[in-house]
């Protein structure tokens, strides 16, 4: 994408000829010779008829790449590469995530970084603020290593790639007499130091019990947790904030949007996505590439700082024969021979139009005042051009300046020009 950023393409018109091709090519190897970078490159705005192709496989030229639009594409902005996560982080590091990328977006991808869904800050304090049942992190089937993270947790007794998938979310705040009207099998309990109470749960069959402030876990409620399956995690935290924290150790994918999202693919028009991004609330949205891959994200603010292509007008500059979306391309120079257009530049650009039967032969002249040598390769096209546009000089536009060109460039390219022109 960068380096389609830098490039500047030089393209003639709609309905190519050998003119506008074979100029186009010379002028990109003029411009690529006497500049530092050399980021020219010739294009072509529509379908080679078949005496060009003849001129090009007879200089084994390869054709100009096809360009049918210069309209400003996703790959010409700014892609934001916003890192794509697993749907089974927990919300809490979703959320650290955002903080530390100072992003408002996740994007959640798959192995094959396939995007399958996306979780928004807007989503994460709305299932924070939301009352949830207190089954909601069986609901959600959260991985006990989410648990950990969310609590800084230490797992005594268990595994931690197990998920919490069935049972009730409770804090042991009352008496062994009311627990055992409380918990039910497999619920998950937050404790503290109170040996009856941790006693009690593992007893009335809770799945895991968290226990509170780092204090000692005794080697018989050690014992009897395995013997009965029951997790333990030991936490620094005191009940209050386990209680507060261990909603946020819930799998994005529990409130991920999934269904119908808006997206684009990285050759992508902008002036289509506009329209698009007009009608919805996101901030952000995914990029895609070609193959269905996640690349990046974008914003409506990306859309303001968009950059045209670059491009080179030769041998026409009226707007009806340019290529689609000159519009929005930042148009660096124009080289003709016709009467003035309809083009208009965002800026003020270098403007070369001569009185001549060719284009090719001002790119001749171009060649002579930069002192340029001209090899066989690009005299033979450049000939080409103006036998073509010329009629091997019989046309009423024809100037001495093109015949002169015409006989030099042959001459170079070691054409004998009468035979050459019908063939």
């Amino acid at each position: 994408m960068e380096n389609n950023k830098r490039k500047i393409y030089v393209i003639g018109h709609k309905n190519p000829d050998t003119d506008s091709i074979c100029s186009a090519i010379a002028y990109a190897d003029i411009k690529n010779r006497t500049e530092e970078n050399p980021v020219y490159e010739a294009k072509r705005a529509g379908q080679i008829n078949e005496e060009t192709l003849y001129v090009l496989k007879r200089f084994q030229m390869n054709t100009p790449g096809y360009m049918p639009n210069v309209g400003t594409r996703v790959k010409d902005m700014d892609v934001r590469k916003v890192g794509g996560v697993d749907s089974k982080i927990s919300l809490k590091k979703a959320w650290t995530l955002m903080r530390n990328e100072n992003v408002f977006t996740l994007p959640i991808l798959n192995q094959n970084q396939e995007l399958e869904g996306l979780i928004t800050t807007n989503d994460i304090t709305e299932s924070y603020m939301d009352v949830y049942n207190n089954a909601a992190l069986s609901e959600a089937r959260t991985p006990y290593r989410n648990i950990l993270e969310t609590v800084d947790g230490t797992m005594i007794v268990g595994n931690e790639h197990a998920h919490f998938t069935d049972g009730k979310v409770l804090i042991a705040a009352s008496s062994p007499e009311v627990m055992e009207q409380s918990v039910e099998q497999n619920d998950l309990v937050i404790l503290g130091n109170r040996y009856e109470a941790q006693l009690c749960a593992i007893e009335m069959g809770a799945s895991c019990i968290i226990v509170c402030m780092g204090v000692p876990i005794s080697k018989t409620i050690r014992r009897l947790a395995e013997e009965r399956e029951c997790f333990v995690i030991s936490s620094p935290h005191d009940t209050y904030t386990v209680a507060r924290l261990i909603n946020q150790s819930m799998p994005v994918k529990h409130f991920m949007t999934s269904e119908n999202l808006v997206k684009f693919s990285i050759d992508d028009y902008t002036d289509d996505i506009k329209e698009v991004m007009k009608n919805q609330r996101h901030r952000d949205f995914p990029i895609l590439d070609s193959d269905g891959k996640y690349i990046g994200m974008i914003s409506r603010r990306n859309l303001l700082g968009a950059k045209g292509k670059s491009i080179i007008l030769v041998d026409h500059n009226e707007k009806s024969q340019a290529v689609e979306g000159m519009e929005s391309a930042d148009i660096r120079e124009i080289i003709d021979h016709h009467r003035l257009g309809t083009v208009e530049t965002m800026s003020p650009v270098f403007f070369r139009n001569q009185p001549l039967g060719c284009t090719a032969t001002i790119i001749y002249q171009m060649y002579q005042e930069n002192h340029m040598e001209i090899d066989k390769t690009m005299a033979g096209l450049l000939c080409s051009a103006i036998i073509s546009d010329t009629l091997l000089f019989r046309s009423p536009t024809c100037t001495p300046i093109d015949k002169a060109a015409g006989l030099a460039l042959a001459q170079i390219a070691g054409l004998d020009i009468e035979k050459y022109a019908i063939d």
